[in-house]
């Protein structure tokens, strides 16, 4: 298969299992930080918006600032740093950044500090999922990879697990800058394991012509990639996932404190179990779609299908939790709308993986997965202006259009995602 073409034999009895593993582990320590740099600003919303003299609509700006270049980041990395530099030292550049990019706030805090910091932020960031993917692809065969990138992403939802309670008691006992500071000194740690222990990967794509035989490296244009009904299906997902993730990473708190009532300490542990429900969701759907590919399932149902399924239960449980009045009823209907699509990102990753020819697949993965983010600019920015009445029927409005976009997206996965075809279609253009 043309996906293959580029990557080391499937073989490799020579690398070591437990060095696979440790990758993963620093990869996944990567995504905490991530993640925890993501959900920090909704945590210390309350305080910082009371001292700054902040409203609703103004965090909206700011929670939506953190987009505003967020996809550019990723696009800047694609078309021109990752065709030519390593991923992992990639990787470690964003891990500066995203450290640096947090002490602004620490020592001179104001709303346009706030904004400027969270900008650059979300430039590093941007880049930052789709490059630790593509590290933990380096280490895996295709069959073998939706476990290691549901693993590294797993550290997406511990990293919001463990911030929630952690930087709730940091700004209860520090104040609010404390938790940013917090966040700085996280990445500084990563960054030094990551330069010490990282390594390249065997089964690393390819990025120069002297790295495959001539007679697979014949011209498949961008237009032919990018015009793929595949391909074209798995953006429009990507896109309709992140618009969820956006709202989820900035109005989930918010929602928790301010929709729901629940004091600041309460709602990091209410929001610590939210999060652990959304690490199970995401290692239990990822562990069965890898057995099912193991078995011999082909990837359609084993990763297009189960990835329109989560839509379609996040879609309707968005619905749920828009129409019912029972807090508990509320809190586990938005668990699962908001957890259901975790497991879209390993699964959408692994199939780009899959269907990408090789010498494309580095570029193909990071402007995917860079240009879906563009949603999560939007989404907290409509979803605050829907909501900043700061009544119950504003928070219904957000919710119930959540669960359309959900609805939009598992009919896409559905309808679209087709990657045995992508793959014999690239392999014809190839001359495979």
């Amino acid at each position: 298969m043309l996906s293959n073409v580029g990557e080391a034999d499937a073989g490799h009895p020579d690398v070591s299992r437990r060095r696979r593993w440790l990758i993963v582990l620093l990869l996944f320590l990567v995504q905490v930080a991530n993640s925890a740099d993501k959900s920090v600003l909704g945590l210390a919303a309350k305080p910082m918006m009371q001292e700054l003299g902040l409203d609703i609509e103004q965090y909206g700006l700011l929670a939506s600032s953190f987009y505003s270049l967020f996809a550019v980041g990723g696009l800047l990395v694609a078309f021109f740093v990752a065709p030519h530099v390593r991923p992992r030292h990639i990787l470690a550049a964003l891990l500066f950044i995203w450290s640096v990019s947090q002490l602004p706030i620490v020592f001179a805090a104001s709303f346009t500090t706030v904004i400027a910091c969270r900008v650059l932020l979300g430039m590093g960031e941007g880049a930052g999922t789709p490059t630790a993917l593509t590290c933990c692809h380096e280490w895996f065969a295709n069959k073998d990879r939706n476990m290691p990138s549901a693993l590294v992403m797993f550290g997406t939802s511990a990293g919001f697990l463990l911030a929630a309670p952690v930087l709730s008691y940091t700004i209860q006992l520090f104040g609010w800058r404390a938790a940013f500071l917090a966040c700085s000194l996280l990445g500084v740690a990563i960054l030094a394991l990551w330069l010490t222990l990282g390594a390249d990967g065997p089964f690393r794509a390819t990025t120069s012509r002297a790295d495959v035989p001539s007679a697979t490296h014949r011209a498949i244009s961008q237009r032919a990639i990018w015009s793929d009904p595949t391909v074209i299906g798995i953006c429009l997902l990507g896109f309709a996932a992140y618009w969820l993730t956006g709202f989820a990473i900035s109005w989930l708190a918010p929602f928790i404190t301010l929709g729901l009532g629940f004091k600041l300490l309460d709602a990091g542990w209410v929001l610590s179990v939210i999060y652990a429900s959304h690490a199970l969701l995401l290692l239990s759907i990822s562990f069965y779609s890898q057995r099912l590919l193991q078995s011999g399932r082909p990837s359609r149902l084993a990763r297009g299908v189960i990835m329109g399924l989560c839509m379609a239960g996040s879609g309707v449980a968005f619905a749920v939790a828009a129409m019912v009045s029972d807090i508990s009823i509320k809190l586990v209907a938005v668990t699962l709308a908001t957890g259901l699509p975790g497991p879209i990102y390993p699964l959408l990753a692994s199939m780009i993986s899959e269907i990408a020819p090789a010498a494309h697949r580095n570029r193909l993965l990071s402007l995917i997965l860079a240009g879906i983010t563009t949603a999560g600019m939007l989404s907290p920015a409509l979803a605050g202006w829907l909501i900043s009445g700061n009544d119950a029927s504003g928070w219904s409005q957000a919710l119930l259009l959540q669960g359309g976009v959900a609805a939009i997206g598992s009919l896409v996965a559905l309808a679209m995602l087709h990657p045995e075809r992508s793959i014999q279609r690239f392999a014809r253009l190839g001359g495979q």
